[in-house]
């Protein structure tokens, strides 16, 4: 997905009036293409902003569609609401976004329409509710469920943050401390205790050639790093087939493998009871998941399970081919299908891997502080041992 920008423009009209504004796109071409659309003759577009809006606050949209919601049942009109909300905007860009939707709206396209055109801000699952919600005439129905998916997406995220923030931070300060010792510390000791002609014991010895090993391969090591994080960032996009086998490895790795499956089946349940709710059938529910999963592993296995419905196979079959999905979500899956109670058992199932999902991410940080606690304690002490050992060998040498 291109990278979305905010551009600031001016203008002719074709009657020789000047104007000024802002528009969305992905590179300057596209917002002329925009602007002659519209009758409009640009002479100057700037970006306004330097970073893009790929990324965009969920926290947002989620402020917003719950703001939307409460003034659609209040019985005001969509150009109305937008324009309240135009009013009191959380930042400037936001306004102008509210703006160009604004003027879509003013224009005659629909809402889901607006938005199905920057798809970087707004996530195809919201667009595809809300076109559900124009097609059932239940708009404000809709933008409950969006905050609904959008609330349980951040759940999901901000619990797998928690449980990776403290081992990130302490493996950071433990690397850092530990190259400092081997890097500058240790050093200066071995020549202060060579200057003396002190004999070291075997294990500073140790330590101390394979500080030196270190201190010579520390730039290699470097720029080896450097290296990985440039295939990651430009290449690694490239390449689907290896972007698939790496996460079929995180599948498999204990604990972490686990919560990572929990998470996106949380996450497809969860959509498919709100895409059910909004009168969507399951097909085009399970078109709308595809869109959502950023995994290329999930996303291949969505799109499989949506070929075999297709075929006339029923959901459950189709999902027992796959190890992704665990017996508990085919036996109910299976029930609902013969009670005809699908949204009910989506409900159920993402509540229940949300659950799973929040215990296994504090079951995943008490496994992993006390091994980091462990390992940087061994390490540190280990060089301090190192390096203050040879002064019980002082008075000898002295002497």
């Amino acid at each position: 997905m291109q990278q979305l920008k905010l551009y600031h423009w001016q203008g002719i009209t074709l009657q020789g009036e000047s104007c000024d504004g802002h528009q969305l796109g992905v590179c300057r071409q596209d917002i002329e293409l925009q602007l002659l659309t519209d009758s409009i003759i640009p002479y100057h577009i700037k970006t306004k902003r330097n970073h893009t809006l790929k990324g965009w606050s969920r926290k947002t949209l989620i402020v917003f569609f719950q703001q939307l919601e409460s003034m659609l049942n209040a019985g005001l009109t969509l150009a109305v609401c937008l324009e309240l909300l135009m009013s009191h905007p959380p930042s400037p860009v936001w306004r102008i976004i509210i703006e160009l939707l604004l003027k879509k709206i003013v224009s005659g396209e629909k809402l889901s329409q607006a938005l199905a055109q920057w798809p970087q801000i707004f996530p195809p699952t919201v667009s595809a509710l809300i076109r559900a919600g124009e097609f059932t005439g239940h708009l404000p129905d809709s933008c409950l469920q969006v905050v609904r998916v959008l609330k349980q997406q951040q759940v999901l995220h901000d619990e797998l943050v928690a449980a990776l923030r403290y081992p990130c931070i302490t493996l950071f300060f433990l690397i850092i401390t530990t190259c400092g010792l081997l890097v500058f510390v240790l050093p200066e000791f071995a020549l202060m205790y060579q200057s003396l002609n002190a004999p070291l014991p075997r294990f500073t010895q140790l330590v101390i050639q394979l500080a030196h090993s270190f201190n010579t391969v520390l730039p290699y090591l470097f720029l080896i790093g450097v290296i990985f994080l440039l295939v990651a960032r430009y290449i690694d996009p490239k390449y689907p087939e290896w972007q698939l086998a790496r996460h079929r490895c995180v599948r498999h790795i204990p604990l972490l493998g686990e919560l990572w499956q929990h998470r996106h089946l949380s996450l497809l349940f969860s959509t498919l009871s709100s895409t059910q709710h909004s009168g969507l059938t399951l097909l085009d529910g399970l078109h709308l998941v595809t869109n959502i999963f950023s995994s290329p592993l999930w996303k291949q296995r969505i799109e499989e399970i949506y070929r075999r419905l297709h075929t006339g196979e029923k959901l459950s079959a189709a999902m027992a081919h796959y190890s992704e999905y665990p017996p508990l979500s085919l036996l109910l899956v299976r029930s609902a299908e013969e009670t005809g109670q699908l949204e009910k058992t989506f409900s159920q199932l993402a509540t229940w891997y949300s659950q799973q999902a929040s215990v296994l991410s504090r079951r995943l940080t008490q496994r992993i502080e006390p091994i980091m606690l462990g390992l940087s304690g061994g390490l540190v002490g280990c060089i301090v041992i190192a390096m203050y050992l040879p002064i019980f060998y002082l008075g000898e040498a002295l002497g």
